[in-house]
């Protein structure tokens, strides 16, 4: 087996289970909040300076 493709089979099923556990959408928020991104619930408009 090529490291590439046990590399992705690795990635395939922790995504699955990161969606399987109930703590998944908690755990997608942090991370969402962490980058920045625009799902995250307390991403606010203003600027703080």
């Amino acid at each position: 087996m090529d490291i590439s493709v046990l590399r992705l089979y690795l990635l395939i099923v922790s995504v699955l289970l990161l969606f399987l556990v109930p703590t998944a959408e908690s755990t997608v928020l942090l991370w969402a909040c962490l980058y920045r991104l625009e799902i995250c619930p307390f991403r606010t408009t203003t600027v703080a300076g």
